[in-house]
C-alpha cells in the first residue's frame, strides 16, 4: 500500500506542474480519380480533422496509388542547387512548411539547448513497462519518447500501434515525440510477395540499393510506395496536432542496415535516398509537422545542412559508461559543427548530467534516449520484462541502479515530463496502463473512481 500511495503522490506532483501553408499540388501530381488521405468530410457530412499538407493519393483499398505516386520524381541536381544557394540558419527550421505547433516545439528546443537536456526513452511494448518503472521509482516520466514506423510500412499487415500511441503520448500526456523508421524491404526481389521483408543487410539477398534510387526499377517503385505510406502515417500525426522529431535512415555510418554507407557507391545511393525522402515529404506532400533529425553519424553519410535541424549519434558502449560521452559528441560536432543542435538519439547507458554540465565539459546533448527493454528493465531470456505479482518491473542493475536513475531525474539539468511547458492542444492525463498498474484494476471506471478519491486532476 505504501508503494501505491507513493506512486499516487508522485503522479500528483507530476501533474501539478504547468507546464500558411501553400496547398497547391505539385504539377507532377494527377488525381486520376484517386481518393486522398485528407478528405475532411465524413459520409454523414460532418467535418473531420484533416492534415494541413498535400494529400497522398490512394486507391479504393486505401493503399498508395502508384500511378499517381510515380509521376513525381526528385530532380536531384535542382534540389541540391536550391539547398546550396540557401543560407544555413540554425535558428530557423529547415522545413518551410512548419505549422504553429511544430514551430513552437522547435523554438522550445532551441531555448533549452546547451542549458538543459531532455530525458528520453525508446518505446516498443504496448504494456510500457519502462514508464511504469520510471513512475514507480522517480515519480516522473521521460519528456521525450521514441516511436518507430517499423510496423506501418512495407508489404505487411497494417499496424499503427506506434503511431496511435505517439498521438496519445503527445495529446494526452503533453510529451514530445521522436520517430525513427526501421525500413523493411523485400528479402528477395524475385519473390517479393512471399519471401518476407527485413531491414538488416545480412537478411536481404538481392534488393539493390542502386535500383532503389533509380526510376523504372521494381526496387524504386517499392521505395516510392513506402515513402508515401510513411507520409500517410506522418499526416495522421499531423492531423492530430503532433509535431515529430523525424529520424529516417538512422545509423547510416555502418552497413548493418540496407541503407547504410559501406563504400563510395553506397554513399551516393544513401545521399540520393535521403534527398528523395526529404523532397517527397517537404516539397511534394508538404508535411507541416516535421523537425528533421540526421543520424548518418559519419562524414561519408553527410547531407546538406538545409535538410536537417538536429544532428544525432547512437552510442552503445561495450562496458558500463556513465560519462558525458565526450568522445562521441566530439566526433559528431567535428562532422557537422556546433551550430546545429546535437542529440544522443540512442544510448546503452544514461550519461551523468553532472558530467555533461561540468565546467570543463563542452558537451551539449539536446536529449538522450535509452533503447527499450533490457537497456532499462530486468528481462527474461526471451526479452520479456520481469515483474512482481502487481506487474511492477525492476531496473536492470547491469545497466543502472535505482539510485542513479533517481539522481538523473532529480537533476535540475534534466527535463522530465512534469517540467515541460504545456504545448498547444495537449492535456496532462495519467496513461491508462499506469492507472491499471497503480490499482491492479481492470475496470477503468473503478480505477478512475479510486483516483478521484485522492482529488487528483487527471482530466476527463
Amino acid at each position: 500500500m505504501k508503494r501505491v500511495l507513493a506512486a499516487i503522490l508522485a503522479i500528483a506532483t507530476l501533474l501539478s506542474v504547468s507546464g500558411c501553408q501553400d496547398t497547391a499540388t505539385s504539377s507532377n501530381a494527377d488525381s486520376n480519380n484517386s481518393q486522398t488521405t485528407s478528405d475532411n468530410t465524413s459520409q454523414s457530412g460532418e467535418q473531420t480533422e484533416k492534415p494541413l499538407s498535400n494529400p497522398v493519393a490512394v486507391d479504393e483499398d486505401g493503399k498508395v496509388d502508384m500511378e499517381v505516386a510515380l509521376k513525381y520524381e526528385t530532380d536531384f541536381e535542382a534540389l541540391k542547387a536550391e539547398l546550396e544557394a540557401r543560407e544555413v540558419d540554425p535558428d530557423t527550421p529547415v522545413s518551410k512548411n512548419l505549422n504553429p505547433e511544430a514551430k513552437a516545439l522547435f523554438d522550445y528546443l532551441k531555448s533549452i539547448y546547451g542549458k538543459q537536456t531532455l530525458a528520453g526513452q525508446q518505446y516498443f511494448d504496448a504494456k510500457q513497462y519502462e514508464d511504469i518503472l520510471y513512475i514507480n521509482e522517480t515519480g516522473d516520466l521521460p519528456a521525450i519518447k521514441g516511436f518507430d514506423l517499423i510496423f506501418s510500412t512495407g508489404n505487411q499487415p497494417e499496424n499503427d500501434q506506434h503511431v496511435d500511441d505517439a498521438i496519445k503520448w503527445h495529446t494526452e500526456q503533453n510529451g514530445i515525440v521522436t520517430m525513427c523508421w526501421h525500413w523493411k524491404v523485400p528479402v528477395d526481389m524475385n519473390n517479393a510477395d512471399s519471401q518476407g521483408i527485413a531491414f538488416y543487410s545480412d537478411e536481404i539477398t538481392n534488393f539493390s540499393f542502386k535500383n532503389a534510387v533509380t526510376p523504372g526499377t521494381k526496387e524504386y517503385e517499392i521505395i516510392i510506395r513506402d515513402i508515401d505510406t510513411a507520409a500517410i502515417k506522418l499526416q495522421k500525426l499531423e492531423a492530430a496536432g503532433v509535431p515529430v522529431l523525424w529520424r529516417p535512415l538512422h545509423e547510416a555510418s555502418g552497413s548493418w542496415f540496407w541503407w547504410g554507407v559501406a563504400d563510395k557507391e553506397s554513399q551516393e545511393y544513401y545521399q540520393k535516398l535521403w534527398y528523395m525522402v526529404f523532397d517527397r515529404l517537404e516539397n511534394y506532400h508538404k508535411l507541416t509537422n516535421l523537425i528533421w533529425v540526421w543520424n548518418g553519424q559519419a562524414k561519408k553519410a553527410m547531407v546538406n545542412e538545409n535538410t536537417y535541424d538536429i544532428a544525432s549519434i547512437d552510442v552503445y558502449p561495450n562496458t558500463p559508461d556513465y560519462s558525458e560521452l565526450a568522445s562521441s559528441y566530439k566526433i559528431l560536432a567535428g562532422q557537422v559543427g556546433t551550430k546545429k543542435m546535437i542529440a544522443l538519439s540512442e544510448c546503452g547507458y544514461i550519461p551523468d548530467p553532472e558530467k555533461i554540465y561540468a565546467e570543463t565539459s563542452e558537451v551539449k546533448w539536446l536529449y538522450y534516449l535509452p533503447w527499450n527493454g533490457e537497456f532499462l528493465l530486468k528481462t527474461t531470456g526471451t526479452g520479456a520484462a520481469v515483474t512482481n505479482l502487481n506487474g511492477t518491473p525492476s531496473v536492470n542493475e547491469e545497466r543502472l541502479t535505482v539510485e542513479y536513475l533517481q539522481k538523473v531525474y532529480s537533476s535540475d539539468k534534466i527535463i522530465t515530463l512534469s517540467e515541460l511547458p504545456t504545448f498547444e492542444g495537449t492535456d496532462k492525463i495519467v496513461p491508462t496502463y499506469i492507472r491499471l498498474w497503480m490499482f491492479n484494476e481492470k475496470d477503468f471506471d473503478i480505477a478512475n473512481t479510486k483516483l478521484k478519491d485522492y482529488k487528483l486532476d487527471f482530466g476527463e
